[in-house]
């Protein structure tokens, strides 16, 4: 049957509404806004405006980027909003200096710089530096010292420019009062100030999104419209309201477009990562700072045509570029190190951490599904305690060859931890994720593994994996979800393979249906102090556990660290299975799993799986009754 749609509306129905027409985000009609009145301010002396009209303008684009900070931070209020308050004083500040100039120098009929005005100018560079100084202490709390040498090595050489061809000529110009040739000078100087700031906010670390890319062009227009400034004030070129003055315009139009931006509440925002690493812009910037000394002798040899200048020049560069890729080698050597596992040749876990995060974006942007497969060798603690750990090493070593040989060029496969790996598979599908799991199983298990040159050793591995986002939406979630599926695959007989997000009970609330905690808590802690609540008899069982626990590993169980850990493991087993604090006793099976997936975040794999070995001896009969869990 087809179906039509009648263009007339039924007697008194309500007539259709058009939908609702979608306003441009604040900081996108901020930048429109500050265009067009960008164009009219270079379009008022076409018209045959008076300046003042053009100088109006320019004061009310200036001004209007202070009202959209405090816009910005009045509708996002985010969490620190002191930095951006700085910052809209700052923008204030400038706005006033320009206005006083404007108006001073109308009212004398020459266009030299009122002192005023001058003061009202330098005092905004402190105050803008201070708001960058807070905004980089939320970002990287305890100080970050090689992003502040790296930042040093750019101002340094920025320093050497700005005195051979601003500070220098400046200070040695015949005919300049001493007010003038202060502020001649203290404006470069503020300018290598907030450079300083400005660089270290770049190499430091931090949440890097809109808001803070817009903040850093702000800040590079700035210093570079204020370099051409002084350049063009040394030669008398400079007229007030010509090209130079787009790149402050431009700077006001971005700043403002800074705070409007929803993401302006985590500019601030701390994120953990690993030591800084030489990246290609970083790289570039130092390299250039470095080689700013050889310029300066090349262009002094340019204007003296001394040629010792220019053998200085040469032999200053070859010699950096040499140190240079010397340095870049044994970078390069560290990183390969830092990044690749001992043992088993494989990859890390950090380099793994590394690396899911942007698979699982691109497959998200893609429409594509990115994969995590953990493995596990089963009952690998036989092995150490059967063959001992050199054997248990060359099981490790073959099952990481075998691992990889089952995988495809582009996956990562890495070592995960003690017995345990992991496989990045970008680009995948369901079935392409089950198929790849299915034959690294059937790869470790093809035969046994050799070792001490003659013992053959069954090995056997389990594998849980999942999705993003097939099954998961997070890289968190998609850690979690194949975790839940190894587990699941060793509680179901193990050598085997479990897909996709287990069930996970909630968190416990308290309630009395006990289960599994997500993320690892109190009970994980191997330095953690006994529950409130905790009797003096379950702390006397706890000792009584520890003790045979420790007699059961013999020397394993004597060092400082592994006491501090047996012990984690036994209290971590009381607050499951005795109550204690008026927490729910968990059943045997679900207090065994959790203790596992505490081996696997918080307490040692190896202890936990002889203590659990002594709670099954001892729950079946055939172990003391010292050590028998508490019902």
């Amino acid at each position: 049957m087809n179906h039509t749609i009648s263009s007339s509306a039924a007697p008194g129905a309500a007539p259709p509404q058009a939908p609702p027409r979608r306003r441009p985000p604040l900081w996108a009609g901020w930048l429109l806004l500050g265009a067009a009145l960008i164009g009219l301010h270079y379009a008022l002396p076409a018209l045959g405006a008076p300046g003042g009209w053009q100088a109006a303008v320019y004061c009310l684009i200036s001004g209007g980027s202070a009202v959209a900070v405090g816009a910005g931070v009045r509708v996002h209020r985010p969490p620190s909003a002191l930095p951006w308050w700085l910052v809209a004083a700052s923008q204030v500040m400038f706005t006033v200096a320009d206005a006083s100039y404007y108006v001073i120098t109308a009212l004398r009929g020459d266009t030299a710089y009122p002192a005023l005005s001058n003061v009202l100018y330098l005092l905004q560079y402190p105050i803008l530096g201070l708001a960058l100084v807070l905004f980089i202490r939320r970002r990287t709390p305890g100080g970050d010292g090689p992003a502040m040498i790296d930042a040093s090595v750019v101002t340094v050489g920025a320093t050497l420019l700005y005195w051979v061809f601003l500070i220098g000529p400046t200070m040695t110009t015949p005919g300049i009062s001493p007010a003038d040739r202060f502020a001649s000078v203290a404006f470069p100087v503020m300018d290598l100030l907030v450079l300083t700031v400005a660089v270290r906010l770049v190499f430091g670390g931090g949440v890097r999104n809109r808001s803070y890319h817009l903040l850093s062009a702000v800040l590079g227009l700035v210093l570079l419209a204020d370099t051409g400034y002084g350049l063009q004030s040394l030669t008398g070129e400079y007229i007030p309201g010509g090209w130079l003055d787009l790149g402050w315009l431009t700077s006001y139009l971005l700043l403002g477009a800074s705070a409007l931006h929803p993401s302006m509440t985590r500019l601030d925002e701390r994120v953990e990562q690993g030591p800084p690493e030489l990246g290609r812009t970083r790289f570039v910037l130092m390299s250039g700072a470095t080689l700013m000394a050889p310029a300066v002798l090349v262009l002094q040899y340019g204007r003296q045509g001394d040629l010792d200048l220019l053998v200085l020049a040469a032999a200053s560069a070859t010699l950096f570029l040499l140190v240079l890729v010397r340095m870049s080698g044994l970078v390069a050597a560290q990183r390969r190190l830092a990044m690749t596992d001992a043992l088993t040749g494989l990859s890390t876990r950090r380099s793994l951490q590394q690396r899911i995060r942007h698979e699982a974006a691109r497959a998200v942007r893609r429409g594509t599904a990115a994969g995590l497969l953990v493995i596990d060798v089963d009952h690998f603690k036989r092995v150490n305690d059967t063959y001992g750990h050199p054997a248990g090493d060359e099981v490790l070593t073959e099952t990481a060859r075998r691992i990889r040989a089952a995988c495809r060029a582009e996956d990562l496969v890495a070592r995960f931890g003690g017995e345990e790996f992991a496989v990045l598979v970008p680009r995948t599908t369901a079935d392409g994720l089950a198929a790849l799991a299915e034959r690294i199983r059937a790869a470790v298990a093809a035969g046994p593994v050799t070792v001490g040159g003659s013992v053959a050793v069954p090995v056997t591995v389990s594998v849980g994996g999942a999705a993003v986002p097939l099954h998961v939406r997070t890289v968190e979630e998609l850690f979690q979800a194949a975790d839940a599926a190894l587990y699941e695959a060793k509680r179901a007989g193990r050598d085997r393979v479990v897909l996709g997000p287990a069930e996970v009970p909630p968190p416990d609330t308290g309630a009395a249906e006990p289960g599994p905690v997500r993320g690892p808590g109190p009970a994980c802690d191997p330095a953690a102090e006994p529950a409130p609540g905790t009797d003096a008899g379950t702390q006397e069982q706890v000792a009584r556990w520890a003790a045979a626990l420790t007699g059961a590993m013999g020397a394993d169980g004597n060092g400082p660290a592994s006491r501090l850990h047996v012990q984690g493991v036994c209290l971590a087993w009381a607050m499951m299975r005795t109550g204690v604090g008026g927490r729910p006793v968990w059943p045997v099976r679900q207090a065994a799993e959790e203790l596992r997936r505490c081996g696997r975040t918080h307490l040692d794999p190896v202890i936990v799986d002889a203590f659990l070995e002594l709670v099954a001896a001892g729950a079946d009969g055939s172990g003391t009754d010292r050590f028998r869990p508490v019902a």
